[in-house]
């Protein structure tokens, strides 16, 4: 986009898509809020405020590190949580599009609705949740992703209702962005996309958070599009993946696509698959969705399932029972991941290799 000439702003503030991997390339103003206190709770807490990497979690059984960070990091920042709000987001966008040029690409990317959920009062007055604190907040989704058996029934509706309010007050800052463009009259010559990464489990099939599995309440997000081409109406109802996106951004401004793109162009041509991916400690977990057929290659727990879904539900089935397309798709793709795990550790310098460990991801 920038090379196209558009003026490029990005506003976010997890780690992982920071400068520190090269996020902020091709954008003319990237703000990603890293500063050190920021930092360092994120390099230890890729969670939220929680110890979940193998090495610091035996420390923390020695010295109780997570409340000694925990308390360091309120005292500083009044909050535990590893990342800006959702209305410093906002604002700075809207400040960046006050002043940017007639053709601008802005990449607005919220925290908010990912643990720990904590919006402003008032939304988690609506949503009776006000009594929770912050510390409750780290300490009960620690505990629902470990041992849920140890929250009573109100501390996961607790949970569940913050998650709610936090989605809702991540749509009402989305909505000042949107009133903005409105207020100049650029609204209607604006290409807007509205999505997630992933969904949220409470409670369905047994789990909670967003475990190792591939369920559609995981897969599935919202996708939505305003001001796109009027072809993109054939692709409501169809299989999409978020790799699809630049295929709609391109098309709509009129820029030719990469040879390096993997996506596909809604409304000019159909998936009849999508691949998500889970990976943690060196294994992974791969699922292929098509229309009828989930199936899962489990890395972690070295097994197969296959899932049909039908019109009543989603149904486990035999892996000889189904469609081997969909099997033979996760096979290939864990070998890609084979190789391109066997390059980055060959070919990363010390210094990226320990803080990708400190991570969590190697």
């Amino acid at each position: 986009m920038q090379k196209a000439g558009f003026q490029t702003g990005g506003f976010q503030s997890n780690p992982f898509l920071s400068h520190h991997f090269n996020y902020d390339v091709g954008f003319d103003t990237f703000e990603d809020y890293q500063n050190p206190l920021m930092g360092i709770a994120t390099k230890i807490f890729p969670r939220g405020i929680e110890v979940n990497h193998p090495k610091l979690r035996r420390i923390d059984e020695k010295i109780n590190l997570t409340k000694r960070i925990k308390d360091v990091y309120q005292l500083f920042r009044g909050k535990p949580r590893p990342y800006v709000g959702a209305d410093v987001i906002t604002d700075d966008c809207i400040d960046w599009i006050d002043d940017a040029d007639s053709n601008f690409f802005a990449w607005a990317h919220y925290m908010d609705v990912h643990h720990p959920c904590f919006p402003p009062v008032e939304y988690r007055k609506e949503f009776d949740a006000a009594d929770v604190t912050q510390e409750e907040v780290s300490e009960w989704y620690s505990a629902l992703i470990r041992s849920p058996d140890t929250l009573n029934s109100e501390e996961i509706n607790d949970l569940e209702s913050l998650y709610c309010a936090a989605i809702k007050y991540t749509d009402h800052q989305i909505e000042r962005i949107l009133r903005k463009l409105k207020e100049e009259g650029e609204f209607e010559d604006t290409l807007i996309i509205y999505t997630s990464d992933h969904g949220e489990l409470f409670g369905d099939y047994g789990l909670y958070g967003k475990p190792e599995r591939m369920y559609d309440e995981l897969l599935q997000v919202p996708y939505i599009v305003t001001n796109g081409p009027e072809y993109l109406e054939s692709s409501k109802d169809e299989l999409l993946s978020l790799m699809d996106t630049m295929g709609i951004i391109f098309d709509a401004v009129g820029i030719d696509l990469p040879d390096s793109y993997e996506g596909i162009r809604p409304g000019h041509e159909q998936r009849d698959h999508i691949v998500g991916e889970h990976h943690a400690e060196g294994e992974t977990v791969i699922g292929v969705r098509s229309e009828k057929w989930l199936f899962e290659l489990d890395e972690m727990r070295d097994t197969k399932r296959l899932f049909e879904i039908t019109d009543k539900g989603i149904d486990e089935r035999s892996v000889n029972q189904g469609d081997d397309y969909v099997q033979s798709v996760a096979e290939k793709r864990l070998s890609e991941l084979d190789i391109e795990t066997e390059l980055l550790e060959e070919d990363l310098e010390e210094d990226v290799e320990d803080r990708l460990e400190d991570l969590g991801y190697i």
